[in-house]
């Protein structure tokens, strides 16, 4: 029996798993007022726009599948974008502006996107988790981009199944 499973079949899946979660419904209205766009596929050179966000990208990756594996292995890239143009200056949040007085002065966005990513891996590896599929590796990445006042991040994750003899992978 060929062992194999879709891209799709998971991107699916996950889509669905954040389009459910609850905590990532409320901390996208507490921050945003609104509910996150999710976007199944996506092209990173022709991303949307600020009025977009908050959204969650889902796109397919690629596998490794075949008879001599003996581990399979899927990847999806996921990625997010907030927009906030506030800072804390000396500990008071406020628009972003010119304090040449400051001490400390931090991008609520920087930390916010951070937060929000964080939200996402550990919703997508309750649920991948649940299926007996955890993510078994995860790169993730929030450096700051020229787009002020969104922020961005991305994460590449990674499931490798063991395939059982006369097993049909469902995800």
């Amino acid at each position: 029996m060929v062992h194999t499973l879709a891209l799709q079949t998971i991107s699916d899946a996950w889509m669905k798993a954040l389009k459910n979660s609850v905590k990532i419904e409320d901390f996208c209205h507490s921050h945003y007022g609104r509910s996150p766009v999710l976007i199944n596929g996506g092209n990173p050179r022709e991303a949307p726009d600020g009025d977009y966000c908050p959204y969650i990208v889902i796109m397919n990756g690629s596998k490794v599948e075949g008879d001599d594996q003996s581990i399979l292995s899927y990847t999806i890239g996921v990625g997010w974008v907030i927009k906030n143009d506030n800072i804390t200056v000396d500990g008071v949040s406020m628009k972003n502006g010119y304090y040449p007085d400051a001490k400390e002065i931090v991008l609520d966005g920087a930390v916010e996107c951070d937060a929000f990513g964080q939200l996402i891996y550990e919703e997508l590896e309750q649920f991948a988790a649940d299926k007996d599929w955890p993510i078994s590796r995860m790169d993730y990445d929030v450096t700051p981009s020229a787009t002020y006042p969104q922020f961005t991040g991305t994460m590449i994750c990674i499931t490798e199944i063991t395939p059982s003899m006369g097993e049909k992978l469902t995800y």
